[in-house]
């Protein structure tokens, strides 16, 4: 059975049993006999390793929020002068809007 997040199932099944060919004996080495002279993980393993990661979908990457200096989470508050003012509003102003264009907009299509 696949896992739900696979992507490609015949590379995950491929690897798989690369992977499980190559299980490593009680002293860490791999007891495959193809890989007697190897220590550790044999390169088949790593191998068969990195294309079960590579079958599957990557998980996504969700960003921490800052520390404050007593360890807690910050809870961040957004100041009105930093807010987003709207894409065509002029970087000087404090009022724009989205939707209304800045006098940069209008002087460059004038012509």
């Amino acid at each position: 059975m696949l896992p739900d997040d696979v992507t490609d199932p015949l590379l995950w099944r491929l690897a798989f049993d690369v992977a499980s060919a190559h299980q490593p004996d009680q002293y860490g080495n791999c007891r495959n006999l193809q890989c007697s002279d190897q220590r550790g993980m044999c390169v088949a393993r790593r191998t068969a390793r990195h294309a079960i990661t590579l079958a599957r979908r990557p998980s996504p990457v969700v960003a921490r929020p800052a520390l404050t200096p007593d360890r807690s989470r910050a809870v961040g508050s957004v100041q009105a002068s930093s807010r987003f003012r709207g894409w065509f509003a002029p970087s000087g102003s404090r009022s724009g809007t989205v939707g209304q264009v800045g006098p940069a907009f209008i002087t460059a299509f004038a012509a």
